[in-house]
This record gives structure tokens, sequence and C-alpha cells, in this order.
């Protein structure tokens, strides 16, 4: 069980939880016998804001003026029309024309039905995909960059895409702008498992469609998603781990001209589903052109204080600061990411297995280079329960090894809530003064910026653009501050003797390796202040 808990958490590219990444809305077709003004309404009651559209709603012959009057409408209850469809197609002819309305309608996904009758009735359950429409369609996915989203049906039409793996038999070598919108109950109903799926053709999931059949029947009939025989948990869990970041449109196929409850109860099912299930945050890549300097900054004197390919100009804390670190820290497409050799679980710390332990405890890495007046500015990606932080004005032989320090937390960590008045969450001088910054800290998954500017006794913290801390050092106050933190007996020179904590010139900047925390930086760069 740790060994899970601690794939959650102590890989940069894993673990970290956090809100489910998709949207929750509505497919057109639940509202077949409603007016437009009565779809609206129910979602507005409902709480919801996407809409699957159909073409009852807004035919392919609305002109601009219609379809602006459309949107106008849509936006004056709160709602967002996000994909077209499904729109089944036999005439290539149609093709375009059901593209560029997409274009017009504004949305880049276009759920679609590419078949081939076989026979001359059209019969639904003869009906088969057609190879020949989808290579049309990889021209014009390519052409105006939306995705197209082939639904599957179910066994009643079995050549008609009766399930997602039918369908990428026939996708597999085109566009990846050709993929899915898998109806989760058709899947189920084509005896396939949809969590499972939607793992599996992760990246071709564009939309989704949730229903739910009821006990004891046959599949096919509508009931309220939580009264079905599909167990839809591990449904939205696998959208979740995927990072899909789509949306999840109740399709409810029953009493169309008085559906207003049951649509309540689905979408506040939805809701209670989203808030119970652990998803996973997407690490962000390094952002574009991370580790280099702008034009801009150059002009301003900044300089980088990592490559972002090599530890030049860093040195491991443990060895006395002579080499850089021989383990611990990795550095992979521009981050440079630490290993931790314990984990988290329930605000308690566990050691981790011996064979992940010896991956961890590269320590503190501080620059050779030490800084007087200067400027740093770094990134940070934080995981679930992460800690480290940027500590400045260090020296391995004063104050027992301790600085100050702009502290990096992810508000799960047990640490989060101890010391005084927050001076322990992310952006604070560690224990001594709060910053207040969680209105504009970014979660686990996405990158935050920082910044400290030191210069002379005065020093600052920023976070995403914003300066939530400045304080004087040697003042009374920090003097106060120091004395009621847990440096109050830590001050002391080279020799051993006392000297006042937190005063010291000039240092080196330390990234710190909290042993617990899987944290990732990039975009160090250094700037020294001249009078």
């Amino acid at each position: 069980m740790k060994k899970i808990l601690f794939a959650a958490t102590a890989v940069a590219s894993l673990g970290a939880f956090a809100a489910v990444p998709f949207k929750i809305g509505v497919a057109g077709y639940t509202f077949n016998k409603r007016s437009l003004d009565d779809a609206l309404a129910i979602m507005q009651k409902a709480d919801v804001h996407y809409l699957c559209v159909k073409d009852f709603h807004l035919p392919f012959s609305a002109t601009d003026a219609d379809i602006a009057a459309f949107r106008e409408k849509c936006a004056s209850y709160g709602v967002t029309p996000y994909a077209l469809g499904p729109v089944y197609v036999k005439d290539a002819a149609k093709l375009r024309e059901q593209f560029e309305f997409a274009r017009r309608l504004g949305v880049k996904t276009l759920v679609g039905v590419p078949y081939e009758p076989a026979d001359a009735k059209d019969s639904w359950n003869r009906r088969r995909g057609s190879r020949k429409l989808l290579l049309e369609i990889d021209r014009l996915v390519k052409e105006f960059d939306i995705r197209y989203a082939i639904h599957n049906h179910g066994p009643s039409s079995p050549e008609m895409y009766p399930d997602v793996e039918y369908g990428w038999n026939l996708v597999k070598d085109l566009d990846p702008r050709i993929g899915f919108c898998i109806d989760v109950g058709w899947e189920y109903g084509s005896g396939k498992d949809p969590a499972a799926t939607i793992r599996k053709y992760a990246d071709r999931i564009f939309d989704a469609h949730i229903k739910n059949f009821p006990k004891g029947e046959k599949d096919g009939g509508a009931v309220p998603l939580p009264r079905g025989k599909i167990d839809l948990v591990p449904i939205f869990q696998a959208f979740a781990d995927i990072g899909y970041d789509g949306v999840c449109s109740l399709e409810y196929e029953k009493d169309f001209k008085d559906n207003l409850l049951a649509v309540v109860e689905c979408i506040a099912y939805e809701r209670g589903v989203c808030d119970a299930i652990k998803a996973k945050a997407r690490m962000r890549p390094a952002p574009e052109g991370a580790n280099t300097l702008t034009d801009a900054e150059k002009a301003d004197g900044w300089k980088l204080a990592w490559n972002g390919r090599t530890f030049d100009g860093w040195l491991a804390v443990k060895g006395g600061c002579k080499a850089p670190p021989k383990k611990g820290w990795v550095i992979k497409d521009g981050t440079l990411t630490m290993r931790p050799v314990n984990g988290i679980a329930n605000g308690k710390w566990f050691p981790l297995p011996p064979e992940d332990q010896k991956l961890g405890g590269g320590g503190d890495i501080v620059t050779a280079k030490k800084y007087r007046d200067f400027a740093f500015k770094f990134d940070f990606r934080l995981t679930e329960s992460a800690n480290s932080g940027v500590k400045y004005f260090y020296d391995e032989k004063l104050n027992k090894g301790t600085c100050e320090e702009y502290q990096i937390l992810e508000n799960g960590h047990p640490d989060s809530d101890k010391g005084k008045d927050g001076n322990r969450k992310s952006a604070s001088l560690y224990d001594i003064f709060p910053a207040q910054a969680d209105p504009v800290l970014k979660g686990a998954g996405e990158w935050n910026s920082g910044m400290i500017v030191a210069k002379g006794t005065h020093v600052e913290h920023w976070l995403n653009g914003v300066k939530v801390l400045e304080y004087e050092r040697g003042t009374p106050a920090f003097k106060a501050a120091v004395k009621a933190s847990k440096y109050a007996d830590w001050g002391v020179d080279a020799a051993g003797k006392p000297q006042d904590w937190g005063e010291i010139p000039e240092g080196r900047i330390l990234l710190q390796d909290h042993g617990d925390s899987t944290v990732s930086f990039c975009n160090l760069k250094v700037r020294e202040l001249s009078d």
C-alpha cells in the first residue's frame, strides 16, 4: 500500500491530487422534445453550463445571424455550446457542410457517425462504419483544425461503431484529431469495460455521453444515473486519471417532455461522484521557452542561474558544497526535480521502500556563487502535500547551516497549519513572517513563478506577479519575529559564538530537498543589483 501511495506522490509525472479536470454538460438529444428555451431553462435550474448541440435546436440551414442569436441566447442562460452532434452522415458531400457549420458555430469538436447503408431502406441495424468517409474526414480535420469524435452505438448496430475498438481499427492510422465520443452506456452494452476503454484510448477521447440502464432489464432503456446497473464511479475515475479535460455530458433518453427532475438528479449525482473521487493533477511541462533569457531580461542584466541541462553552477550541501549532487535530483525535459525518501499519507510520514529510498536523498543544493544584493526568479511545480523552499543568504559555516527561506508548500502538507498566522505557508518567510499568498498560489501540477528581491536590509517575496511580502532585516520587528521562531537560538558564527540570526550580508541561494516531497523547478534566473 505504501508503494502505491508513493507512486502517487513521489514521481513528478504522476500523483498530486486536484479537482477533476473535466466539465459536466448535457447532450442535446436529451432535449429532443423540448424547445431551446425549455432546454436552457432546465440546464440553468440544474446549474450545468455545457451543451452538445443538436440540429433540431440549430439547423444546418442557420444563417450567421441565426447562429449569433443562438449563442447569445445560450449565454443569457449561462450555457456554452461546446460541440456539435451526433451528426449522422452517409454522403461525402455533406461532410464539408458540417465542418463549415461547426466552424461558424465556434466549436472545436464535431461528433459524428460516418456510415454506409447496406440496403435501400438504410436499415439501422445494417449500417456499416465507412472507411471511405473517414478518409475524407482525415482531410477535413487538417483543413479546419476541428476534432472529429465518432459516437459508438452498441450491439444493435453491430457494424456501425458498436464500441470504440471498432472505430479505432478504422482510424488508428489517420490524423490524431479523429477520435471518439464515448457513449459509456453503449460501450458497456457491447460487453466492454468503459473505464478500461477510456484508459486504453485516452488520447483519442474527445467527448463523452453519460447514461445508465435499468437494473434487471435489457440494455437500452434509460434510468437516472444513480439508479442503474452501470457502476459509473470507476468510469469517472478513469476520466480523471487520464486527465480528460473535455465534457462529460448527460444523455438521458426518457421522458423527453417531462425530464426536469431526472436531469437535476443526474447532474447532482455526477457532481457527487466528482467530489468523491481523487483526480491526479496533470503535471504541466516546463513552460515554452523555459531556461532561456528574453532580450528584455538580457538588457536588464538577468543571467541564467541554471541552464536547464546540467548541474553547472550548483553544488550539493552534502559533502560540503564542493561538487554537484550524485543522486536525488533529476534533470528531465527542462525541469529540475527532487526525489524523496519518505512519503506522506493522511498527514503522517512513512519511510519509502528501500529501492525507492536509494533514488532519493540528494539533499539540498546551492549555487556555487554567493550573492549580496540580488533578484532571483524561479518557477516551481508542486505535487500533493509537497514541501520545499528557496533559501537565501546561506552560509554552511554560519547559523547552523540555516538562513532565510521563501517557503514552498502545498497546503495538504502537515506543516501548513503549524507556525503562527500562516507563516509556514507558501511565499512566507518561513516561521517568521506570513505572506498570505493562498489567493495567488496555483495548485498541484501547475507552474508558479516566485521571485526574491534583496537589497541591503530590504527583502521582497513575489508570487505569480504579486508582491506578497516585504520586510526589513535587522529591525526590532524582525528580531522579535526571529526570537519567536524556531531560529531563536540558532544564530552562531563559524566559531560557535552567538550572533544575530538572519543578518548575514552575503550567501548562496539554496533549493531545499525536504526529503518527503516532489517539487520541480525551472527558469532559475538571477540579477545582481547595483547601487
